[in-house]
């Protein structure tokens, strides 16, 4: 007994880390900016107020590793920024400050 109660708590917990950190945590996402392995930015969605080409260049200039990924949910009348453990604090900080939340 103790056994299955360990191996779906393991299980649990793996299905909330996909769900929080995985592929399916930015569904849903008011947009997207995945930072391609060629170094590229691609935008998923529009980012509101800025232009799809200000978004992503400002997230090309921090020079952040391939798989980093911001992301954006609706909160009530504004945005939830959501950043991949691939975003050093300081970053997540000067992007809540670029978008203006």
């Amino acid at each position: 007994m103790p056994l299955l109660i360990l191996a779906a708590s393991v299980l649990a917990l793996a299905a909330f880390l996909f769900w929080r950190f995985g592929p399916g945590a930015s569904s849903g996402a008011v947009f997207v900016l995945l930072v391609e392995p060629s170094g590229d930015v691609r935008l998923t969605g529009s980012v509101p107020g800025k232009s799809d080409s200000d978004a992503r260049d400002f997230v090309a200039k921090m020079d952040l590793p391939p798989r980093a990924k911001i992301w954006a949910h609706r909160d009530g009348p504004g945005l939830r920024l959501e950043f991949s453990s691939h975003v050093p604090d300081n970053l997540r900080q000067r992007t809540r400050n670029f978008l203006g939340t």
